[in-house]
C-alpha cells in the first residue's frame, strides 16, 4: 500500500514538473535543443545484467547546443542522471526541453523530453546515465529465476568530445 501511495505522490509530482516546464519562456530560442546525439529509450529492460553498461562516443563542435533524448514512462522504467553531470567548463546544462505536451489535467501523462547541453569549449568530457526498473526485486539472489530474468539498472556512459 505505501508503495502506491508513493506512486501515486510521484506521478503527481512528475505531472507538476511537465506542466512547469511546458510553461517556459515565449522566446523560441530557449526552447532549441540542438542535435540530438543519442536517445535513451523506455523498453523491456535493454540487457540482463545487473549493472552492465555501455560506452556512447560523442563528438560536437565548440558553440553547438546538443541532446540526448530521454524517453519517460508511467510504470516501473525511468532513466535520471548518474553522478557528476558534465565538466560545466566543457559542457554548460542548457535545460531539459518537453517533446510534446500533455492534455489539461491529464494525471500521469509522460512525454520524451531533450536533455540540452551547449559545448562551451575543446576537451573531452562524461555524463552517465541510469536506466532503472523498479519492480525487479533487488537481485541479492542472483540464482533466483526472477533475478535472472530481470535487470534493475543499466548504466550509459557518454564520452563527450567537444572540438
Amino acid at each position: 500500500m505505501k508503495f502506491r501511495k508513493w506512486l501515486a505522490a510521484g506521478v503527481v509530482g512528475a505531472s507538476l514538473v511537465a506542466a512547469t516546464a511546458c510553461g517556459g519562456s515565449a522566446d523560441p530560442a530557449s526552447h532549441d535543443h540542438g542535435r540530438v546525439v543519442a536517445h535513451l529509450p523506455i523498453q523491456p529492460p535493454p540487457r540482463r545484467v545487473v549493472g552492465e553498461h555501455g560506452i556512447i562516443q560523442l563528438t560536437v563542435a565548440v558553440g553547438q547546443r546538443f541532446s540526448v533524448k530521454v524517453d519517460t514512462s508511467d510504470g516501473p522504467f525511468f532513466w535520471d542522471e548518474a553522478g557528476s553531470p558534465p565538466d560545466p567548463r566543457l559542457a554548460r546544462f542548457v535545460g531539459d526541453f518537453n517533446d510534446g505536451h500533455c492534455a489539461a489535467d491529464l494525471i500521469g501523462c509522460r512525454v520524451p523530453y531533450f536533455h540540452t547541453l551547449l559545448a562551451r569549449r575543446r576537451g573531452t568530457t562524461t555524463m552517465t546515465w541510469r536506466f532503472h526498473n523498479v519492480s525487479c526485486p533487488p537481485g541479492r539472489d542472483r540464482a533466483s529465476t526472477a533475478a535472472a530474468r530481470c535487470m534493475r539498472i543499466e548504466t550509459v556512459v557518454f564520452d563527450i568530445t567537444i572540438r
